[in-house]
């Protein structure tokens, strides 16, 4: 069933902005009135407009209004219209005799000494006198004003206030409490391949959402071949999914352009928000002269650009996503994108950055990353309110890892260091084979590998809350376990360590991955989304 929204008022009032809000906020289609007419009379002239619009509504009440918005609908894929506007309240007495309850009349308020300033700054020339259309307009105004079901005072309202309170008005706004929103962060220093877990789940999602920065790339092994997602959220290239990059983010600009273009997503797809803070050369070149020796940091210049966020507020000195044309095409507000998502009961996957153990406040430091990289920090990046939650899977290996030290310094702490050689001889995976997987996917620098950290892992819990466990690499407790399908079908040790996994975390382990390819997830989940529906 559609929603037409019928606006009215007096020229200038302000109903043509708030019919484009309508439209860019909630995706409704505008009937203009005066298109309508301009396309019959092939004129610009607001007086002869004005004279074919009341030769028509003489000759049929204003039933032309009724089949020019029958004629839109049937058109349209949509369900929202807007009409800008009506003049008489005859038109608005058709359309409900034609549409019922599916018609809201909103009026647009305006003291006539604004309507005269706004006149003027346009600039318009038009070929009736302007208060020779207030005369004539009048009269209608003033009975459409007391018609409406909701009447709005431009001149005391911005165009960002009017939105707000038409879309409150019209119920178009979400419930604070709808939980559409399911989250995927890691449990203990990154690298625990969240990617490929993030990618098998993002078919399920109409929404994808990603923070963090270049620091962290995500490996995806799919049907369409191996992928390596720094910005973009991970499987984006092989579901059809809205892409959205929150405001917390930090991004490479030729970076993420590249990736966009190798990823095949158009510019109707993604949203980078505006507020995105972009990397500089020196940004970059700071962190590797600094923190690349002292602390084995990737060095991308993401802590430096989120830093010069903060202390470069007042200043030239920040460049945002908006500031650059290049990725102009592909800005939009992702809080709206979200909200409207939000009402239209989207299901909505955010994939963290690194792990619970890199958090700037909760890690080792100074052994850490550049933001917090648990649950609520990734939210907070990204614009999503803690009461939009969902699920949350907080994936872990089972050896965690760090990056390889540098000479002279550490990339810190990491509980009983091991060698990959004997990971690889407990497990029987192929040592030859390890090596070349086993380096990171931003740096290609070599990993270092601890036992299972079960405090690092009850830590992360505490801080994440997690609703699911996803574990990762379990063939690194035994190679036999890539030949399993099923839960049963893994070794003992493997279902023992699963058990104790979730004794500790109070939640279950409901994706467990045997190996690194397409099909390498087993699927233990007692709950599933269905896109397009909450």
């Amino acid at each position: 069933m559609a929603l037409i929204v019928v606006l009215s008022g007096h020229a200038y009032s302000g109903k043509s902005e708030l019919a484009r809000n309508l439209q860019r906020y909630f995706d409704f289609d505008i009937l203009s009135t005066s298109e309508i007419l301009r396309a019959e009379t092939s004129s610009e002239s607001r007086r002869k407009l004005q004279q074919t619009g009341d030769a028509h509504d003489e000759e049929d009440g204003g039933r032309w209004l009724v089949e020019a918005i029958k004629r839109k609908i049937v058109a349209s894929k949509k369900s929202r219209f807007c009409i800008d506007r009506a003049r008489k309240n005859f038109q608005l007495d058709q359309l409900r005799a034609e549409f019922g309850w599916q018609i809201a009349h909103i009026h647009i308020d305006c003291p006539i000494g604004i309507l005269r300033e706004r006149h003027k700054k346009s600039g318009k020339r038009e070929d009736i006198n302007f208060e020779e259309l207030l005369t004539a307009d009048d009269a209608n105004v003033k009975k459409l004003r007391r018609d409406a079901d909701f009447v709005i005072n431009s001149q005391k309202n911005t165009e960002l206030d009017s939105i707000a309170r038409v879309a409150g008005f019209l119920k178009l706004l979400p419930a604070p409490d709808k939980k559409c929103v399911d989250v995927l962060i890691g449990g203990q220093y990154g690298s625990e391949g969240k990617g490929q877990v993030a990618a098998y789940l993002a078919r399920e999602y109409d929404i994808l959402v990603r923070v963090g920065g270049p620091n962290a790339g995500h490996s995806v092994i799919s049907e369409s071949g191996k992928f390596v997602y720094h910005h973009l959220p991970s499987g984006s290239r092989d579901v059809g999914a809205k892409i959205l990059i929150g405001a917390g983010a930090v991004i490479n600009e030729q970076k993420i352009l590249a990736e966009i273009s190798k990823a095949g997503i158009s510019a109707s797809r993604i949203k980078i928000d505006p507020d995105c803070i972009v990397i500089t050369e020196n940004d970059i070149a700071k962190e590797n002269e600094i923190l690349a020796t002292s602390i084995g940091s990737t060095a991308q210049g993401v802590g430096y650009a989120a830093a010069r966020k903060i202390i470069g507020r007042g200043t030239n000195e920040v460049k945002l996503a908006r500031n650059f044309p290049s990725l102009r095409r592909y800005v939009g507000k992702v809080v709206y994108e979200l909200e409207r998502a939000y009402a239209e009961n989207k299901r909505i996957l955010l994939e963290g950055t690194q792990g619970s153990g890199l958090s700037l406040h909760h890690g080792e430091y100074p052994y850490v990353t550049s933001r917090d990289t648990n649950v609520a920090g990734c939210l907070s990046e990204a614009g999503i309110s803690p009461g939009r939650v969902n699920r949350i899977i907080m994936v872990v290996r089972t050896h965690p890892i760090r990056v390889a030290s540098p000479a002279g310094g550490t990339s810190g702490p990491i509980s009983r260091e091991i060698m990959l050689e004997e990971v690889c001889r407990r497990s029987g995976v192929s040592l030859k084979e390890a090596e070349k997987a086993e380096v990171t996917s931003t740096t290609g620098r070599r990993r270092r590998f601890g036992e299972f950290d079960w405090y690092l892992f009850r830590k992360s819990c505490t801080l994440n809350a997690p609703t699911d466990i996803a574990l990762t690499f379990s063939d690194y407790i035994s190679v036999e376990n890539r030949k399993a399908r099923r839960f049963d079908q893994l070794t003992q040790e493997t279902i023992l360590f699963v058990e104790e996994l979730e004794r500790l975390a109070h939640c279950p382990v409901s994706l467990i991955s045997t190996r690194f390819d397409q099909r390498s997830i087993i699927d233990r989940r007692n709950w599933g989304t269905v896109r397009g529906h909450g």
